[in-house]
């Protein structure tokens, strides 16, 4: 009797264990890897996130390489070969991860063992691939009426490609946000929140989230979110234009104080970029007509090279005050404006809020005979 109670005691024990074992969450992560192609060499494996890196190296030994570490929370990390500027970006948890690729490929490698990264990525494998091949066919079109930007549309083309591109917005915006929806308790969320939504739909960063869990809310990727909404909230239209001050090209300190009372469109470019050398015509087309009316124009660049900034700007007869402090996307104006591409531009009024942002165009010059008209 006393032996059968033994041993039921002893089964119990070894079934809890084995539960406990097999629920127990991994320790650390271990990356196997392999490349099919490659023999010997280094490997990396790097977090790089604005000021914060994180950078480990192995050795590759008969194609095959492995990492072994702890991250406290599941971040996009980068495999990639030495003296390659890019690589495989990926989600890494702790898990035991498996890695295969070949070295002039890195980018497609496949990943097998890293449960998030799958769902992050199975966004672009299926609705960002349905997305693109509609907004491939828009592309086409605008390409071919526009002989790839020789020729001037009609107003009918025109109407025809803005109700196209209106379409693409609608059929993108809505498989997003069922992606969003879906997967609210995971990291994807908050990453193509980061990826999709706050550089081509702002004004839905809020919206969506708020319709993620408190966990992926707390996350490294959802706590950017916030500071998104943040920016976003001191930068909206009607919001008091936060300060700031840089140097001119001939090194004066301007602020955008010093622009109170007058209207001032804050242009947000730089020399490389090729859709604002587009719209400088229309800037300076602005700035001609209504400079003598109240309209000024500071301009902020995100160059880095002093010499190619000066010479965009003489080239293009911008011959409005322009500063930087030549730190390209690391701008700290750029920053504090929440500034993820250029050409942006705010318009504000004299008494320093904002009254408009992102006008291109001929937008932009309606927007400004509406104001100095009254």
């Amino acid at each position: 009797m006393k032996n059968t109670i033994l041993k039921s005691g002893l089964l119990a024990l070894a079934l809890i264990s084995t539960i406990i074992s097999c629920s127990k969450k991994e320790e650390g992560y271990t990356i196997n890897g392999k490349f099919t192609d490659l023999k010997d060499g280094t490997v990396y494996l790097e977090f790089n996130d604005g000021d914060k890196k994180i950078t480990d190296s192995t050795a590759i030994t008969n194609g095959s390489f492995s990492f072994k570490g702890k991250v406290d929370q599941p971040l996009l990390y980068t495999i990639k070969l030495k003296g390659s500027e890019f690589g495989a970006r990926f989600l890494l948890d702790n898990e035991t991860i498996t890695f295969q690729a070949k070295k002039d490929s890195v980018h497609d490698a496949k990943f097998s063992g890293a449960v998030q990264d799958s769902v992050y990525k199975s966004y672009y494998q299926n609705e960002f691939k349905k997305i693109s091949k509609v907004a491939g066919s828009v592309y086409k079109i605008s390409d071919s009426l526009t002989q790839n930007g020789k020729i001037k549309l009609t107003a009918d083309q025109k109407a025809m490609l803005d109700k196209r591109w209106e379409d693409l917005q609608t059929f993108g915006d809505d498989l997003t946000g069922k992606f969003i929806k879906t997967h609210k308790d995971k990291l994807a969320a908050a990453l193509i929140i980061n990826e999709r939504i706050v550089n081509y739909t702002p004004e839905k960063v809020t919206e969506y989230y708020a319709l993620l869990t408190p966990e992926i809310q707390k996350s490294f990727y959802g706590k950017k979110l916030k500071i998104e909404i943040d920016i976003a909230e001191k930068t909206a239209i009607g919001a008091t234009a936060p300060e700031f001050s840089q140097t001119d090209v001939n090194g004066k300190i301007i602020k955008l104080s010093d622009y109170k009372g007058k209207y001032v469109l804050v242009d947000f470019w730089a020399s490389w970029c090729g859709p604002c050398r587009k719209e400088n015509p229309y800037v300076v087309q602005a700035y001609k007509a209504y400079h003598d009316k109240g309209l000024d124009i500071l301009g902020v660049s995100l160059d880095e090279k002093k010499d190619l900034w000066e010479k965009a700007i003489e080239k293009d007869g911008l011959i409005w005050t322009h500063i930087s402090d030549l730190k390209g996307w690391k701008n700290e104006v750029a920053g504090l404006y929440g500034v993820k591409m250029v050409p942006t531009n705010y318009l504000i009024a004299p008494d320093g809020k904002i009254i408009a942002k992102n006008l291109r165009e001929e937008a932009l010059l309606a927007k400004l005979k509406e104001i100095f008209k009254q």
